[in-house]
């Protein structure tokens, strides 16, 4: 196994217990066995090492080729449910460069790209605007239901994520995501 692995595997384990911002880059080394030079070699900080294992044993599982909203959404409430210690301390930082951050990139990517294909005007600023901040409250929706432990189905958690939908891009997707 590469070293890469035996990092993202020890981000893994340090996740199931704890919030990426409460764990250090010394804690990382120490988990794996290896050295500052080595983490450093192949990640930027704690956070592109929690982006990469996100990605590598998380996001993997969700397909970008769904072929409604409510298709992708359900995928991904049911990844999340079944890693939901690691998610939820993986999103538990605001952080540029978070794990956080980067769902709310993955989702923001398919909405513009099914939102375009379905003619909307990707030109309009304000669309794009009220995209990123459509895909902003879908983490904030997502991570309150991992934080309550999964109690609700994730049709009940679906239906408020279409609740916050904007009518821009309601109307766009509307008939697809209802």
């Amino acid at each position: 196994m590469n070293m890469k692995k035996y990092f993202e595997q020890g981000m893994l384990e340090l996740l199931e217990s704890k919030s990426i911002d409460n764990i250090t880059v010394g804690e990382i080394i120490e988990e794996v066995g290896s050295c500052k030079g080595t983490f450093y070699k192949h990640y930027l900080d704690k956070y592109s090492l929690c982006c990469a294992c996100i990605q590598n044993h998380v996001f993997k599982e969700i397909s970008g080729d769904a072929a409604c909203w409510e298709q992708f959404m359900m995928q991904c409430l049911s990844v999340f449910e079944k890693h939901a210690k690691v998610v939820l301390h993986a999103f538990d930082s605001s952080d540029v460069n978070s794990a956080r951050h980067s769902h709310e990139n993955l989702t923001y990517k398919y909405l513009v790209k099914k939102y375009a294909e379905n003619g909307g005007d990707m030109s309009s600023a304000l669309n794009l605007l009220a995209l990123k901040l459509y895909c902003s409250a879908v983490t904030d929706l997502v991570v309150g239901w991992l934080s309550d432990g999964c109690r609700e189905s994730k049709e009940s958690v679906y239906g408020l994520i279409c609740a916050v939908m904007p009518q821009s891009v309601f109307k766009e997707l509307g008939e697809r995501t209802a």
